[in-house]
């Protein structure tokens, strides 16, 4: 070949050259593309093994992950004890990923190797997507928040149905929580989609434990149904060994085959039943019980005890007249007392119970005739001697050793519990409840469990884990009307909730389809459907459901809520006779404040519904002195904002500079209202108060504990007080400062910084209760004399202690340890002192249906003049802010002012930090 010379072409060459190097430059880069996708998408690389743990034999997690390379299937193999070591992270590859911006890569390997805090930490840098909410369920799952995992599944599932990882994900979240069937019925979705290996391993997951929950649900049956066909027929064989399996259904069992017994020898033969049950309680009582019965005069009796069999069977046409008789028949004092049990409907009275109870000894019986009375007690308005009777009933059902009745006490103390708004008392006497009940193997005792823990969820408006609960029910209970009524009446409020009214609609009609009249729950529901989805049915429906309210049913609080139904029915179709029902049901409510949740959930409903009924009407000005009203305070003095919602219709309002008012009303919300409310008010409204030296804001709950309401750069604040600014303290200043606390190590709260003399400096006559000594008599007894306060404390939600976030102090030598809002408001600071509490998110509310008792709220209502607080978390060093602003108010500043001065200074100089926009300020 002809070497050509330096810088000469060959003939012929120069665009098969080119259009080589056009094509190698093509494939280089094709290459390129294919190789750095193939990393992102998890290759063969050297280090792949490492990131993915993908050359070991078995997996590390039971839950699954959406990156293809991170879910390969492997069987489990659960770490056999807490030291097990995780494997070490290649931190080396870690980067590379991140380097290639792969933050969900990067959080997922931390998963698989067992890092949870770094794995939600890329994780939640990732733009949102199905993969990336799948996988934070895994996170939630593996840091046991059930909760967040069930949230975040539903959403998931919703959108995707067939989203494999997800639905494993809920099986196993499912599991763990003991809702079998709900996980059962996940597994074999995923069996169903014929996946290598992950198939196998949920069919036979699947498998055990229907296997399970069936032999446990077919032997409770199995000896039911020989007890109820024994009551059917005297020939029928007495199941003593099914008794000795299920003691507690069989003594319930017991009770009804003794009253029904129509003669001396039926009596007798049961026993061997008595024997049997006396020996898993101890003692003789059910066969002294059978020899005394035997001998009683069946010819007066028997008769009796056959109509006692129908009702038994819920079969009798008339239980009134039978109770009546029956009370003029000396020997059947037992059968009365099962008939009165049987029929709350049916007046009595508690002497009438305790006279049927003289002489007895049988502790089941004293047990059961003290839970009605303890319903009596409820009914008339006694509702703290119900609650003792009930906890005092616990005790003795423990010590008798009888668990079902215990159960059964369980039970209605969550009821009790859920019906005062105390939810997570509620919660966990219901998940007791069910725990036991799962012991006992008593079957339909744990549905009943479900549902109460849906309710207890339901109003602290945790929605996925009420619908985790209905759903098991039933799915548990298919055939049980009475179970199938409450399960979609609650799963009707949950669409209600979720602002989804035609499934709302749906589910109140499946609990109607067996014929069980739907309760104030349902009349609630109804009249919601009638303003979002009516039916021309509605109104006839409603009408029956609210007439069959009686004393005998119904305490006074419940009555008042039934007069608050009709109230938010009518408004709608007639404003002035609704407003008239809402405000008769404010009077019925005002006399039972103090002692009925219930009488308080319908005052302030009743105050959100005419707010906003007002402003659906044009009348603006109405709906701010409504909103006012219902705060217990007067409209202030120049600019006002009132605002209040209902479901998905807000009503603003705001007075100007000049007095002039204008207001909005708006129906088209779809979401639940956000912690955060910005935007809640238009911005037309929002310009009208520009010229404003402050803001009074009055706001009806739940808009009362929120930020953003109105923009960091207005000078606003919360109205709570009378309107009237608190005098300037007489007594020389005293600054009590609280920090260094030393709450409960139960409650595993960080230890906060202590504060710094350079936040306290200017303070005069400084009193500091440190340690030990701030403990919540000792803090309560100086802030009463206080004329400034400093709190520097966690703030935590425990509703068995206050329905408002409470400030975990230094422990009390009987154990107390909060400050709660409800103690406030027993003292009065006679100081009227400006309060910090520098505790975090001191303002949040745990999320309630109605009421509000926030803390800040409490300081003001005694004697406080302004209380700053978050309703987030706060930096360490936030007391520099707190302490500027504070100066800013003893020079002379209007609390409000001073609050927006220091924000926007500390804006400018750092322009990332927000914490202080969700500062609020009471006054």
């Amino acid at each position: 070949m002809r070497q050509p010379s330096r810088g000469t072409r060959l003939p012929g060459r120069e665009g098969v050259t080119r259009v080589g190097g056009l094509l190698a430059l093509a494939l280089c880069m094709a290459l390129g593309f294919v190789a750095v996708r193939a990393w992102k998408q998890r290759g063969t690389g050297p280090e792949t093994p490492a990131l993915w743990l993908s050359d070991a034999s078995h997996r590390p997690l039971e839950v699954r992950l959406s990156l293809p390379a991170a879910d390969v299937y492997r069987p489990y193999a659960p770490p056999r004890g807490e030291d097990t070591l995780a494997p070490p992270v290649p931190l080396g590859a870690l980067s590379r990923l991140e380097e290639l911006g792969d933050a969900h890569g990067v959080g997922v390997s931390y998963l698989l190797h067992g890092d949870t805090e770094q794995a939600l930490a890329y994780l939640t840098r990732t733009s949102p997507s199905l993969d990336r909410d799948s996988d934070l369920a895994a996170v939630a799952i593996l840091r046991g928040r059930a909760d967040e995992a069930l949230s975040l599944l539903d959403a998931t599932l919703e959108a995707m149905p067939e989203h494999p990882q997800a639905r494993w994900n809920q099986a196993v979240m499912a599991r763990e929580l003991g809702l079998t069937l709900l996980a059962a019925t996940a597994f074999e979705a995923v069996a169903a989609k014929g996946e290598p290996g992950w198939s196998e391993e949920a069919r036979e997951q699947a498998r055990t434990l229907r296997a399970r929950f069936q032999a446990r649900a077919d032997a409770w049956k199995a000896t039911r149904e020989a007890f109820l066909a024994r009551l059917r027929s005297p020939q029928a064989p007495l199941p003593v060994e099914g008794a000795a399996r299920f003691p507690g259904m069989a003594r319930e069992s017991f009770y009804e085959l003794l009253a029904t017994a129509e003669d001396a020898a039926r009596v007798q033969e049961l026993l061997p039943l008595a024997q049997v049950l006396d020996h898993a309680a101890g003692g003789t009582v059910l066969e002294d019980t059978v020899r005394r019965v035997a001998g009683l005069d069946f010819a007066r009796r028997a008769p009796l005890a056959r109509e006692y069999a129908k009702l038994v069977q819920d079969a009798h046409p008339n239980p009134a007249n039978l109770i009546e008789r029956l009370r003029q028949e000396p020997a059947a004092k037992d059968v009365l007392l099962g008939a009165l049990l049987r029929t709350p409907g049916v007046a009595r009275t508690q002497e009438e119970l305790r006279a049927l109870t003289v002489g007895e000894t049988d502790p089941w019986v004293l047990s059961r005739v003290a839970q009605e009375e303890a319903r009596l007690d409820d009914l008339s308005g006694q509702g703290p001697q119900a609650g003792d009777r009930l906890r005092e009933m616990l005790k003795e059902c423990r010590a008798r050793k009888l668990p079902l009745r215990c159960v059964d006490v369980l039970l209605r103390l969550s009821s009790r519990a859920t019906a005062s708004n105390r939810l997570m008392e509620a919660e966990e006497s219901a998940s007791t409840a069910w725990q036991e009940a799962a012991a006992l193997g008593e079957w339909d005792r744990e549905g009943a469990a479900l549902v109460m823990l849906a309710n207890a969820t339901r109003f602290q408006v945790r929605v996925a884990l009420s619908r985790a609960y209905l759903i098991e029910s039933l799915a548990r209970q298919p055939d049980d009307c009475k179970t199938r009524t409450q399960a979609h009446l609650n799963l009707a409020s949950l669409a209600l909730m979720r602002f989804r009214p035609q499934e709302a609609r749906q589910e109140l009609e499946e609990s109607l389809a067996c014929g069980q009249t739907p309760g104030l729950q349902g009349a609630w529901i109804l009249a919601d459907l009638a303003r979002l989805a009516p039916r021309p049915s509605d109104a006839a429906r409603l009408n029956a459901e609210l007439n069959r309210v009686s004393p005998l049913r119904e305490n006074a609080g419940r009555r008042v809520l039934a007069t608050l139904i009709r109230g938010r029915f009518e408004v709608d179709r007639d404003w002035r006779e609704g407003q008239r029902v809402l405000r008769q049901t404010i009077a019925e409510a005002e006399p039972l404040l103090r002692v009925n949740a219930d009488a308080r959930d319908a005052r302030a409903v009743a105050f959100q519904t005419l707010a906003v009924s007002a402003g659906h009407a044009g009348a603006f000005r109405e709906a701010m002195e409504v909103v006012a009203e219902s705060l217990q305070v007067p409209v202030p003095e120049g600019c006002v904002l009132a605002a209040a919602v209902e479901a998905e219709r807000t009503v603003t309002v705001v007075r100007g500079p000049k007095g002039q008012v204008q207001g909005r009303y708006d129906a088209s919300r779809t979401m639940p209202l956000r912690d955060d409310l910005t935007g809640l008010v238009p911005g037309e409204l929002v310009d009208l108060l520009r010229d404003c030296p402050r803001v009074a804001v009055l706001a009806a709950p739940p808009l009362d504990s929120r930020a953003g309401i109105l923009p960091a750069d207005l000078a606003w604040s919360y109205r709570v007080g009378t309107g009237v600014p608190a005098a300037s303290p007489a007594k020389p200043p005293l600054h009590v400062v609280v920090s260094d606390v030393e709450p409960p190590m139960t409650l595993r709260l960080a230890r906060l910084p202590s504060a710094t003399d350079v936040d306290l400096a200017g303070a005069q006559r400084l009193l500091r209760l440190k340690g030990a000594q701030a403990t919540p008599e000792r803090v309560l007894e100086a802030m009463e004399q206080a004329t400034d306060i400093d709190i520097h404390a966690h703030g935590v939600v425990d509703r068995a202690l206050s329905d408002a976030t409470v400030i975990a102090l230094s422990p009390q030598q009987d154990g107390h340890y909060a400050l709660t809002a409800e103690e406030l408001r027993r003292r009065h600071l006679q100081g009227a002192p400006l309060v910090v509490l520098g505790a975090c998110s001191a303002a949040r509310l745990a999320p309630i249906l109605h009421e509000t008792s926030s803390l800040p709220q409490a300081f003001v209502a005694s004697g406080a003049r302004a209380v700053f607080a978050a309703t987030a978390e706060i930096p360490n060093d936030a007391g520099a802010f707190f302490r500027a602003v504070r100066e800013r108010i003893q020079s002379g500043e209007e609390p409000s002012q001073a609050l927006r001065a220091e924000r926007l200074d500390w804006h400018q100089k750092q322009p990332g930090m927000r914490w202080m926009d969700k500062v609020l300020l009471y006054q």
